[in-house]
């Protein structure tokens, strides 16, 4: 057995072949320690009286030195070195973060977390930031995780401009959409999205697009007869946002599958897949205990998310497999032929042709994973943008009369009256409309990317690596030192005289910089489009947009509620009444010493002798 002395001298015991015991402390001793003789060496190793070690100098005495000590030594340094060095880490950053201010935090725990909540109150408070800091703030997610807030277009180019591979986009941020959208370009990044973004900037051509306005005009027909049919059978007020996004929803289809599921008229599964995995995301966001995935499907949120996401996989996936297996019997040239005949080439069947420069196609998981995408990001930005144009034009009817006498005097000499692809250049007004409601209410509030190294802003103040970035679009929106009188409605913001001076990065309802989505000239076109379409023929009025809101649907049934209530005692006296007549049931009141509010207005007439009405009492 070996023993280390303080001194560092080496004794040792082996047993000799004869039994004789050899002591080392001399050069001849230590010599036969070091080399034992080649028939003992396995007994030498494994003896059981291992050697021991005097740790007392680090106060834990004469301890064996077996294997899992020396395990358990060398893990405890290392995490003790990975605490400090994260501690140094954190105390860089948070030094180099002094420059940036902060707002009050809730407390040295939570940080900033909870001051800014998913509703309208949030929006305000970003709102408040950006008026009292003017272009960054520093936010803190706990004791020690830092963000930094941008509101303004000077700080936001060198952050949105950087090369993807220096401020990425934040992979918590839109993690809870990978299982549905997979690798598209929303979530993609590197190589793999630089070589996707080349091969399907072809898809959005304007002569791709172009055949899009019939759909999108055919789509809102029927939204508009549903609306007449609703009026006609007694409706006075319509959920709005519900009915348009159902309504881009039946274009999109069409226009990424070539495929009609009426679904404006009849209930879709895989439309009401689409609706509840965009509402399960937004929920998971705002509850941080499921942000973990394996927490997350273990509850009946995160089971219906799974659920809906194989719905959705499944219908694409045979969306991909019914054309490819179209593909190799027509050939490329009579597949192309077939379509210019419709004078449609959907979305796949852009995906299904592209290649990249080494003629390499995408495969049925990359055309899934974009078609996906295009799915989500259309039907959501389209239909929120969409629904505030029109609450905007209702709060301002001088606007919307100016747009529906430019969309008449555009169709006035047409016969049929249907938005072509060419008016919609010959639509400034209505444009600028459009422009000026994304700005007031940006379908993207906020985008994120993680900095990988340090990013220095103009001012000379620089964003430490490893922080995050949060920029805010409505709160570049809505900051008074871009844009005076920011929650004013006035579309002349956006008249080119007026645009001159401004940084194009003052107005990003999409994003900007490498990654700005293809989608956003089609969703402008598509806006454009369904906005002077719904001009042609009805006025839109700010009461049952009303509803688009959660404070809405709450105070729809409150009234139901209350209305019910009211009904019910009406009808229960108005039985009542007729069995007793007026006199009895007169004198049974008298004797309870009560005529109560119903009463009188059961019993009131008018001169003519007739009485009031349910409704109107």
């Amino acid at each position: 057995m070996a023993r280390l002395s303080p001194q560092g001298a080496v004794t040792a015991h082996s047993h000799s072949q004869d039994g004789a015991e050899l002591r080392a402390g001399s050069p001849s001793s230590a010599s036969s320690v070091c080399a034992p003789p080649p028939g003992h060496l396995k007994p030498y190793l494994f003896s059981p009286r291992m050697s021991q070690m005097n740790l007392s100098w680090l106060g834990l005495g004469q301890l064996a030195a077996s294997p899992w000590l020396l395990l358990l030594l060398a893990g405890a340094t290392w995490l003790l070195a990975h605490i400090l060095a994260w501690s140094y880490s954190l105390y860089d950053i948070c030094s180099r973060l002094r420059c940036f201010p902060q707002p009050p935090k809730r407390n040295w725990l939570w940080g900033h977390v909870g001051l800014i909540q998913s509703s309208e109150e949030g929006l305000l408070y970003t709102q408040d930031l950006a008026s009292t800091y003017g272009d960054v703030c520093c936010w803190w997610v706990g004791p020690w995780h830092a963000v930094i807030r941008i509101f303004h277009p000077t700080c936001i180019k060198p952050v949105l401009f950087a090369p993807a591979a220096i401020a990425p986009k934040d992979k918590v941020f839109y993690s809870f959409l990978k299982p549905w959208l997979g690798d598209g370009l929303l979530l993609s990044a590197g190589d793999k999205w630089s070589s996707h973004r080349h091969m399907l900037t072809p898809a959005f051509h304007f002569n791709i697009l172009k055949p899009y306005v019939k759909i999108f005009n055919g789509s809102v027909n029927v939204m508009h007869a549903k609306w007449k049919r609703l009026v006609s059978e007694g409706r006075t007020h319509l959920d709005m946002f519900e009915h348009i996004s159902l309504m881009t929803l039946d274009s999109l289809q069409k226009c990424v599958f070539s495929f009609d599921s009426n679904c404006q008229e009849k209930s879709s599964e895989y439309i009401a897949a689409i609706l509840d995995l965009s509402a399960l995301v937004a929920k998971r966001h705002q509850q941080i205990l499921v942000h973990t995935d394996f927490l997350y499907y273990l509850t009946p949120d995160g089971q219906r998310f799974r659920r809906a996401c194989r719905l959705v996989h499944n219908f694409t996936d045979a969306v991909i497999q019914e054309r490819r297996r179209t593909l190799p019997s027509q050939g490329v040239d009579d597949f192309l032929q077939a379509k210019a005949k419709n004078k449609t080439l959907d979305f796949i069947d852009v995906l299904l042709l592209t290649k990249d420069k080494d003629g390499k196609q995408l495969s049925d998981e990359d055309i899934r994973a974009e078609a996906d995408t295009f799915m989500f990001e259309g039907h959501d930005t389209t239909a929120s943008g969409l629904s505030w144009v029109l609450y905007n034009l209702a709060k301002h009817p001088e606007y919307q009369e100016r747009c529906r006498q430019e969309v008449q005097e555009l169709l006035r000499d047409r016969e049929p009256q249907e938005i072509e692809w060419d008016d919609l250049a010959q639509l400034p007004f209505l444009t600028m409309c459009i422009k000026e409601s994304l700005r007031l209410h940006p379908p993207v509030t906020v985008i994120s990317r993680c900095c990988t190294q340090d990013t220095v802003l103009p001012d000379g103040r620089v964003i430490p690596k490893g922080v995050i970035c949060l920029i805010s679009i409505f709160g570049t929106h809505h900051n008074p030192s871009v844009w005076p009188d920011p929650e004013v409605y006035n579309p002349f913001r956006f008249d080119p005289e007026n645009m001159k001076e401004r940084s194009p990065l003052a107005f990003i309802p999409f994003s900007a910089g490498p990654r700005k989505p293809s989608e956003y000239i089609a969703a402008i076109l598509d806006l454009s489009a369904l906005v002077a379409k719904r001009h042609q023929q009805i006025l839109v009025h700010t009461d049952f947009l009303y509803y688009l809101t959660p404070d809405g649907q709450r105070f729809r049934r409150a009234c139901r509620l209350v209305h019910n209530f009211t009904d019910a005692v009406i009808q229960e006296r108005r039985r009542t009444l007729p069995d007793q007549g007026v006199d009895d049931f007169l004198q049974a009141k008298a004797k309870n010493k009560t005529l109560d509010f119903i009463d009188v207005l059961l019993l009131t007439k008018d001169e003519d002798g007739e009485q009031l009405s349910d409704e109107d009492i």
